[in-house]
């Protein structure tokens, strides 16, 4: 190790797992910090125990990449959640985002909650984490195209203004959120940090050590209700075993439940994503109605085969290459996608996600086309339009640019005027 001293303070300083301290990563980061800071390994100490350095230390470890409608099933079942709670007489909503990195996370919840049908008055939203730079980002919430990787629902065009430098949140939905520097960890526990209906908490656990893991969890099913629920990462559901906290069956949701005084009631379900709709789409109802159909998980094609017969385990599907975006593996997640469109053909998810991945490599001009052939397929798909009305405009062509938006906002108003299917 080339800073044996600066590893060995984090280790005994820092709830880190001991394995991100260590490599040429590690090194490598280390050695841009003293270089900025000019000085060397002694004077790095005195500034980790003196300073804020630990927390710009830590934004270069934990790297705080976050998304709008990042797992997007487990919003559509945080909805479902919300009206729930809202037809049983609930007349208050409290919600917390730890670890809330540039906002998009909490703002999304936000989004979910005036959507289920809450007043922006009586819901709050506890936005917290440990890193400066990341709240000083998220206090001017104006957003680039890299923020919106998931698919968006139509209905969320409403709480979105475009402008010049990106997309802004509307301010009603600004004014939900309360963000706080706080470590989530520290003692004692932050003022206020109790009775969450809501818990989100993703990919956060995975970068601590067992005993600070340990903590965390404690304090957070602590700060839960009874049946409140916590959302954590893809990979961590396991990480969270223990008593009181009773996993979702639904999935893709990676939601936990605090059930320690509440009878076990059956499994909880996801209310069904949206549809994608197929090529021969017609205009008005019949995109309203489309919206409102369950996900066909299993509906994509993968090579001609006799009817009846299994598709191998051995194949993987969309929903595979979502899962591998969801955890960061982008490579991986566009050679499935491309095997994908080459044995099946073009389809509206494939497409939109392979675009995705292309936009998150700097590579536009495909990402452009991935978008405009996911809307030709699917006219109502939101995140594509969303996406291309933002190309447009970084481009300097806003005509074209505010054609989507009106596209979208037409959309979300098509959607929230029909009746319920």
């Amino acid at each position: 190790m080339k800073y044996p001293s600066i590893q060995r303070w984090l280790l005994e300083n820092t709830p880190l797992e001991p394995a991100l301290l260590d490599g040429p990563g590690f090194e490598s980061l280390l050695d841009h910090r003293l270089a900025a800071l000019e000085v060397d390994e002694p004077g790095y100490l005195d500034l980790l125990s003196t300073t804020g350095e630990p927390a710009h230390l830590l934004a270069g470890i934990a790297v705080p990449e976050t998304w709008f409608f990042r797992y997007p099933h487990s919003y559509r079942f945080l909805e479902e959640f919300l009206r729930t709670r809202l037809a049983s007489g609930r007349r208050s909503l409290a919600m917390a985002s730890i670890g809330c990195a540039t906002g998009e996370e909490p703002f999304t919840m936000a989004m979910v909650a005036l959507h289920s049908g809450w007043p922006p008055e009586s819901v709050s939203i506890t936005a917290i984490d440990a890193n400066p730079i990341a709240l000083n980002r998220a206090a001017d919430p104006r957003y680039a195209a890299s923020s919106f990787r998931s698919e968006i629902p139509a209905w969320a065009a409403d709480f979105l203004v475009h402008e010049e430098s990106g997309v802004s949140i509307v301010p009603h939905v600004r004014a939900m959120v309360r963000f706080h520097q706080v470590d989530a960890m520290s003692p004692p526990t932050p003022a206020g940090f109790s009775a969450f209906d809501v818990v989100f908490c993703r990919n956060l656990l995975i970068y601590l050590k067992p005993a600070a893991r340990a903590v965390l969890l404690d304090r957070v099913y602590g700060a839960l209700v009874d049946d409140g629920l916590l959302f954590v990462g893809h990979a961590e559901t396991l990480l969270c075993a223990r008593p009181g906290l009773r996993p979702v069956t639904a999935e893709h949701t990676f939601c936990l439940q605090r059930c320690d005084h509440v009878p076990t009631p059956e499994p909880m379900r996801a209310a069904p994503m949206p549809a994608m709709a197929p090529p021969t789409i017609r205009a008005g109802r019949d995109i309203r109605r489309s919206l409102n159909q369950p996900l066909p998980v299993s509906r994509y094609p993968t090579s001609p085969r006799e009817p009846g017969v299994a598709r191998p385990e051995s194949i993987p599907t969309i929903d595979d290459a979502r899962r591998l975006a969801d955890a960061g593996q982008n490579d991986q997640c566009e050679r499935i996608l491309r095997s994908l469109l080459q044995r099946g053909g073009p389809t509206p998810e494939a497409l939109e996600l392979l675009g995705l991945i292309r936009l998150s490599a700097g590579d536009t001009a495909e990402a452009r086309t991935c978008f405009e052939q996911a809307v030709y397929l699917d006219p109502a798909r939101t995140a594509s339009i969303l996406q291309l009305a933002m190309i447009y405009e970084k481009r300097g062509d806003q005509r074209r640019a505010d054609v989507y938006w009106t596209r979208a906002r037409r959309i979300a108003s098509e959607q929230n005027a029909s009746p319920p299917q």
